[in-house]
């Protein structure tokens, strides 16, 4: 059945229909009694026929509906209206992380959506709920970017045999199904929604599906049997800790996939290990055995000296030189490193005098003054901190350290940035407090942390704004 715009669901008035899949067809809709828009998705029909569909949904509804997380769509109603069944959540009109494939995308980037994410999936896992259907058409964008998951729980509340996933009895869909699902186990655990990140990262990273595939049922026999193409042997070099986290993630046996979905992330954006400084060294050339030696030069005989008669009441030189002998000229590494002086000054301060032009302004480029990623994040304590956002795009991280029952302020204040954000976050990327447009005037977050640790502040401009700002942190 295709709802009509005008047409009324329960309290819900449908303005148009936004989208359609195996789970259920989607429709923007408002709400007048709060004087709001929410998304419906409506069940497939064949849900109706499921005498066991009514118990199955009553008890899946009300799991999913406790689920209180920033990344988590939010829902609102859980409901039935003659052969209908529906959900209504969040309207969130800002795109689809499936928007986004089809070329590979930098990892800093690839951390910020993922790393929210898999912390909202561990969050339901340690409730009992597992999503089941993880892919990039259910990770909803908002229009600051942040990733929001839906359709959680959903696969399980419609069951096997709803045509969810045009294979029969399996939950979820095709593409991203993990292996121990797809060779017909009867649960899908917190390691299958794992396995669907896994996939998701490698699309991200290397712009294409691990198993490209036709059908369902050839995808299914990929995931099952086909190795994972290495992305370094298909023309797509990653670091090597990348390439081994997504071979892990993307184990065909759940043991021995990662013990959460953080800790695939973690691995994900983990430093590369150092080079050894021995490896960086050119080995010295040798000769082959059969090569004749170059004849040694030989030198002219040495030139007797004679000293001068000692005198008890002076120190007299050894070294005296002939009225008719050359003047000895110093080695050739002494030459060189002679001239190579005045060379190394004139670098040096060329480097000092472009640091200061930076520093101090007068038209030039800004470089990036503080770190991009939790990894790299500037560490600062209570009192004022000067930041600049330059160039367009960038993100500035703060770390801060706080113990527990800490109540944490922070305001940003403009410069000559025009408009900014500022968000006080997890180190797995949950946002607890955030001011998204702060446009001549301080924005503030406000926090208090129960628990001792880290906790990160992120600072950005809005589309092209880059300047200065400043940052008041208080604690107490």
């Amino acid at each position: 059945m295709t709802l009509t715009p005008g047409a009324t669901l329960g309290n819900y008035q449908i303005v148009e229909k936004i989208g359609a899949g195996g789970m259920g067809s989607v429709y923007k809709a408002y709400q007048p009694a709060l004087g709001r828009y929410v998304a419906i998705k409506v069940l497939p029909p064949q849900t109706a026929g499921d005498p066991s569909f009514a118990e199955r949904f009553a008890l899946e509804a009300r799991a999913i509906g406790k689920l209180r997380h920033p990344n988590i769509v939010t829902a609102y109603d859980f409901s039935q209206q003659g052969d209908l069944a529906f959900l209504v959540s969040d309207f969130i009109d800002g795109g689809t992380l499936a928007d986004q494939l089809g070329t590979p995308l930098p990892l800093e980037y690839v951390l910020t959506i993922l790393t929210p994410i898999a912390a909202a999936l561990d969050y339901a896992h340690a409730r009992g709920v597992v999503h089941r259907d993880v892919k990039p058409q259910n990770i909803l964008l908002s229009h600051d970017g942040t990733p929001v998951l839906t359709d959680f729980g959903l696969a399980k509340i419609i069951g096997p045999g709803s045509g969810a996933t045009q294979a029969g009895a399996l939950m979820g869909t095709a593409e991203y199904i993990a292996p121990e699902c797809a060779s017909g186990a009867e649960a899908a655990g917190p390691a299958a929604d794992q396995y669907a990140v896994a996939i998701m990262a490698y699309q991200l990273l290397v712009g294409r599906h691990p198993f490209p595939s036709d059908n369902p049922i050839s995808a299914l026999m990929a995931h099952v049997h086909k190795p994972v193409p290495v992305p370094s042997t298909i023309g797509v070099p990653l670091p090597a800790n990348v390439e081994s986290a997504l071979l892990r993630g993307l184990a065909k046996k759940p043991e021995e996939r990662f013990a959460r979905i953080s800790d695939f992330v973690r691995a994900l954006g983990a430093p590369a290990p150092p080079i050894p400084v021995a490896s960086l060294a050119a080995p010295a050339p040798s000769l082959p055995p059969t090569a004749a030696q170059p004849p040694t030069p030989s030198l002219p005989p040495a030139r007797p000296r004679t000293l001068p008669p000692a005198e008890p009441t002076l120190s007299v030189s050894t070294d005296v030189r002939t009225a008719d002998e050359p003047i000895e000229s110093p080695p050739w590494w002494r030459r060189r490193v002679l001239l190579l002086i005045p060379v190394v000054v004139v670098v040096l301060l060329a480097g000092a005098a472009l640091a200061r032009e930076r520093i101090g302004g007068g038209g030039a480029t800004v470089t990036d003054d503080h770190g991009n990623t939790f990894a790299s994040a500037t560490v600062v304590g209570p009192g004022t901190r000067n930041g600049t956002i330059a160039p367009a795009g960038d993100v500035d991280f703060f770390r801060l350290n706080v113990p527990a029952n800490t109540n944490i302020v922070v305001e940003l204040h403009l410069a000559t940035l025009q408009r900014g954000y500022i968000a006080l976050v997890t180190s797995t990327g949950q946002i607890l407090d955030e001011e998204n447009d702060v446009v001549g005037r301080v924005g503030r977050v406000n926090y208090t942390a129960k628990d001792a640790g880290a906790y990160f502040v992120r600072v950005g401009g809005r589309a092209d704004a880059t300047g200065t700002y400043a940052i008041v942190v208080t604690t107490r």
